[in-house]
């Protein structure tokens, strides 16, 4: 096939070999027989215009050394990875005078078959282009140092859509050689065979197209080591030119600690919420279940107590009396091991709750005890919120309730109750959602206070920092205001002064989007 009969495509040509007017371009068969060589070809090497390519001998253009260069070096190159790129020495035809060329040499498949077509040869001449294979050296150089210190595995493919570069990183995590490498397709290295046909599908579409849904962001991959493992992987794709042609760029992070770690935690999650949710069930239970045992102690003491009555001396009414008073206090641990079951139980849904009105009602069912201890409780501007009202009732009655009990012999308790936004409404940021507002809400007193090293102790289960004698309680009710609080997605803490009194701060989402469980 010579030039005059060939049917090329312009076009095409162009934006594989990216060539210049006045370079040599030629175009072999599969089996290496010319079939089209240019004009500025034929003028470089002295070939005669009238010359069909078929009669043309590539090895007559070609010192000696040159010529095994490209038989043993190039065309390998090209059949493994679809191009050469190196230095050669032309002649001119009929003398010894010869000359120092860039050589790049092409694999051309077919756009219908997508079988090699040819093979095209593009020579440029070195002394009219030292400045360009300068920049070029030095951008391979550059290339080369940011594709090796790299941590990360970088895998480029040509327009073919095989491997032409694999770098150290990549070789390390996918314990594959570079050498092994080059010339294959991300399908028989990056991705395991259940994965394969569709990636190759959609990097071809690449390649064809130049555009895809996964280009310029970073996505989450399966992929195979040497040895068959499979791995999690992230994965970023970007498209560009290699020699002319598109050639597209993986960059890849090895992912599965990361992932294996969210694995390990999420179960751990589960297993804690699976674990609470049977501890509750198991607190509840036991709780519901003590109740009659109870009752019937107190019901057969209080029997014996009328029988006996007369018979009984001081010790024996002492016995009954501190037997009466235990049965007591297990009642009250046990309604309070209720009442801490149930605030995930048996809570509510979040509506919107007017923490004043709220606070108003407290101070009115507290009034009893308010009048015997001879105090008073002031109540200051409190927000509007969403939240279980059951449980926001709970939480100030047993803040107020606690701050009147710990009062000071010698001066009436005092407590004030007053809340606001974390931000106020004008100095809010912007984009700040109603999710994401909080609001402070204090419940201060002038009671005992106590020593700051007891701060996070007192919000546990049965901790008391008095005995009974001087305060009654069994130590839930701030556990309980902790867990209503951590139910909401907020937190609670204290600051306190012995002898100066305490200050609670809850600190609450004034909105939530979710239905609270």
């Amino acid at each position: 096939m010579d030039a005059s009969s060939d049917q090329l495509d312009a076009d095409a040509l162009a934006s594989v070999l990216a060539v210049d007017p006045a370079d040599f371009v030629c175009l072999t068969n599969v089996h290496g027989e010319p079939f089209y060589l240019n004009l500025s070809g034929r003028r470089m090497v002295g070939e005669s215009e009238e010359t069909p390519a078929s009669r043309i001998s590539l090895r007559e253009f070609y010192d000696a050394h040159s010529w095994t260069e490209l038989q043993q070096t190039a065309v390998p190159k090209v059949n493994k990875a679809g191009h050469w790129e190196g230095r050669v020495r032309l002649r001119k035809i009929g003398s010894e005078e010869t000359f120092e060329v860039h050589a790049r040499m092409f694999r051309i498949k077919s756009s219908k078959a997508g079988r090699p077509y040819c093979l095209a040869i593009v020579h440029r001449r070195m002394d009219k282009d030292s400045d360009l294979r300068a920049a070029l050296a030095e951008a391979r150089a550059r290339k080369n140092a940011i594709l090796e210190s790299s941590l990360d595995p970088i895998i480029t493919i040509n327009h073919e859509g095989v491997i032409t570069e694999f770098n150290r990183a990549a070789e390390l995590c996918f314990g594959h050689s570079r050498e092994k490498v080059l010339g294959t397709t991300p399908t028989e290295v990056l991705f395991p065979p259940a994965d394969g046909p569709g990636q190759k599908d959609r990097i071809d579409r690449y390649l064809t197209a130049g555009e895809g849904s996964q280009l310029g962001r970073r996505v989450e991959v399966t992929a195979v080591r040497a040895g068959g493992e499979t791995f999690d992987a992230e994965m970023a794709m970007t498209i560009g030119q290699e020699q002319g042609a598109p050639a597209l760029t993986f960059f890849i992070r090895d992912i599965s600690r990361e992932k294996k770690a969210e694995r390990e935690q999420a179960r751990y999650a589960a297993e804690l919420v699976q674990s609470n949710r049977e501890l509750e069930q198991f607190a509840y239970v036991a709780s519901h279940d003590l109740q009659e045992p109870l009752r019937k102690i107190r019901t057969f003491c209080d029997r014996l107590q009328i029988k006996l009555n007369d018979k009984l001396d001081e010790e024996g009414q002492d016995s009954f009396r501190r037997i009466q008073n235990a049965v007591e206090r297990m009642q009250a641990l046990i309604e309070g091991l209720l009442s801490l079951s149930r605030v995930t139980t048996r809570g509510r849904d979040f509506v919107a709750v007017d923490l004043r009105q709220v606070a108003l009602e407290v101070v009115s069912d507290l009034e009893a005890q308010i009048e015997r201890v001879g105090g008073r409780v002031e109540l200051g501007h409190l927000p509007s919120i969403q939240a279980d009202p059951l449980q926001m009732r709970q939480l100030l009655q047993n803040l107020i309730a606690n701050s009147l009990k710990f009062h000071r012999q010698d001066e009436p308790p005092v407590v004030k109750v007053y809340g606001r936004f974390a931000h106020g409404r004008d100095k809010r940021p912007a984009g700040l959602t109603p999710g994401e507002e909080r609001c402070r809400i204090a419940v201060e007193d002038n009671g005992i206070g106590f020593e700051p090293k007891y701060q996070r102790r007192i919000f546990d289960v049965f901790q008391r920092l008095h005995n009974r004698d001087a305060f009654e309680g069994v130590g839930i009710g701030l556990a309980l205001c902790r867990k209503i609080v951590e139910r909401h997605g907020g937190e609670i803490s204290v600051r306190s002064v012995p002898g100066r009194g305490s200050t609670f701060e809850v600190v609450l989402p004034v909105a939530r989007d979710v239905k609270q469980e």
